[in-house]
């Protein structure tokens, strides 16, 4: 975990204060791109960049949550 100013750490997942997606939705939006929807459709979907949708799935963002 990235340590932040004044000791306090980083929250993952929904406990960040600039969360948008919820568990239910990363599983969701997984889900999703298994039935073959692309990176794009997921992005305009769950409002968020491509990117962070391609890292979702990737297990590089929010890799600790079970499918």
């Amino acid at each position: 975990m990235a340590v932040m100013p004044e000791g306090r750490r980083f929250k993952a997942g929904e406990h960040n204060y600039a969360a948008i997606l919820t568990p239910e939705l990363v599983r969701k939006l997984r889900q999703l791109q298994r039935e073959g929807w692309s990176y794009r459709q997921l992005a305009a979907e769950f409002d968020v960049d491509e990117k962070h949708a391609w890292r979702i799935c990737k297990r590089i963002a929010w890799g600790w949550l079970d499918d």
